[in-house]
């Protein structure tokens, strides 16, 4: 039953925090609802990411399963290795689905990752996953060519 509920909160999660946030949301709104407890204060993506589960996922939860279904998904996202992605542009979600999308498509299976702003870069980008690093970005095409730029800028200096 874990596995389920696992691959249904996957489903449109790209990135590792927002897989940990849509997991404290989901667990504090079941609180709520099956403690009698008092509701969370959820902003409107919260309320939409709810909204977007079907009713009868709702129904796998009681007052006997809960915590321990959520121990073993708090236990499963702590061992999610991400793939670090590093963009010289802050994203949006907009930006991020599309990147996961991408990732999904391009692999064929999930893979979580985590997006860090370098603005070092200038353009293109640089990943990291498992302890292997790879730049991809103009910074590091700049850096191995450049004594062959700074001949060239020499020539039209004389």
């Amino acid at each position: 039953m874990n596995d389920q509920i696992f691959k249904i909160i996957l489903t449109n999660t790209y990135t590792l925090a927002q897989l940990k946030k849509r997991v404290r949301v989901l667990k504090d709104y079941l609180i709520s609802q099956l403690f009698n407890e008092s509701r969370p204060s959820l902003n409107e993506k919260d309320l939409a990411y709810l909204r977007s589960l079907e009713p009868s996922f709702y129904q796998q939860f009681n007052k006997d399963n809960l915590y321990p279904i959520f121990a073993d998904l708090e236990k499963r996202i702590s061992q999610f290795i991400p793939l670090y992605l590093y963009l010289p542009f802050e994203t949006d979600d907009q930006v991020t689905s599309q990147i996961g999308l991408f990732i999904q498509k391009t692999y064929g299976k999930l893979i979580l990752f985590d997006v860090k702003y370098d603005p070092a870069l200038i353009a293109g980008c640089s990943i990291s996953w498992q302890g292997i690093y790879r730049d991809y970005s103009l910074r590091k095409k700049i850096e191995d060519r450049k004594q062959e730029i700074l001949s060239i800028l020499k020539g039209f200096l004389k």
